[in-house]
């Protein structure tokens, strides 16, 4: 299960697709803002991986250093977000050394609660929110033999599709009205590439 040494190879991981897709993630994000979305993960990544010597085997120190680390690269209102989401993370797991599965739940409901109250989002507005509650519902539904890497992957991608022709209802992207109805939702996109590491 969910260790420091797993958790290291994950963000390891996430730095490396944050890398490949980092023009996919700034392409996404220009069509409806400042397109800077690729350099805000990327960034955030790059400073986690550049402390990862820190991490402890209490995960909520970690996630505490992870949300350091994006406060630090990142000035965006996505990074912010992220920052926060790890923040109540690492609260809510200090000393743990080892997730169980109702414990990635909770990280799960924790960041939807923090995306609503910060984000000002609902779910429906196609955002990332929406991915995040694909995942947990799935997540859920499975008791026995969880494959979270193919949960991860599955549900980013059928979030994403779900979404298609629908309008963003949130941010900057409100301005462009029925033209969000052909773009993906850059947070969402990003979710499901990175994704794909796993």
């Amino acid at each position: 299960m969910f260790n420091k040494d797993e958790m290291i190879k994950i963000f390891d991981e996430l730095f490396i697709q944050s890398k490949i897709h980092y023009n996919d993630f700034n392409e996404a994000d220009g069509k409806i803002g400042d397109g800077d979305l690729g350099i805000t993960i990327q960034n955030g990544f790059q400073e986690i991986v550049n402390n990862k010597d820190n991490f402890t085997d209490d995960l909520g120190h970690n996630f505490m250093l992870c949300s350091q680390a994006f406060v630090k690269k990142s000035g965006s209102s996505f990074g912010t977000l992220i920052a926060f989401c790890l923040m109540n993370i690492s609260k809510s797991l200090k000393g743990k050394k080892l997730l169980t599965h109702g414990n990635i739940i909770e990280i799960f409901e924790i960041c939807i609660k923090t995306i609503k109250e910060r984000g000002k989002t609902n779910l429906g507005d196609k955002t990332i929110l929406d991915t995040l509650d694909f995942i947990l519902n799935k997540i859920k539904e499975k008791k026995d033999n969880i494959k979270y890497s193919e949960i991860f992957k599955s549900s980013t991608k059928e979030a994403l599709n779900s979404f298609k022709g629908k309008k963003i209802l949130i941010g900057r992207a409100r301005m462009f009205e029925e033209k969000t109805k052909d773009f993906d939702d850059p947070g969402m996109l990003a979710l499901s590439k990175l994704a794909e590491g796993f």
